[in-house]
């Protein structure tokens, strides 16, 4: 397993925080995702050989905001 710290911009409140958790959830091969609201960052938890960060960050601006 890998981790990785993804800044987030554009997450306002609570409900960007509950979008962006989702959007990273649905990806294969993550295994755990921590969005803080405050610092404005995800920290993923996810399998190399089923997902990236590129995908990881493509889920975030598919959901809206800017990783």
């Amino acid at each position: 397993m890998a981790e990785a710290k993804i800044k987030i911009e554009g997450m306002m409140c609570g409900h960007c925080q509950k979008s962006v958790t989702e959007a990273i959830s649905s990806l294969k091969g993550v295994s755990g995702v921590e969005v803080n609201l405050k610092d404005k960052q995800a920290t993923v938890t996810y399998d190399p050989k089923k997902t990236n960060t590129d995908a990881i960050k493509a889920a975030i601006v598919k959901a809206g905001y800017k990783a």
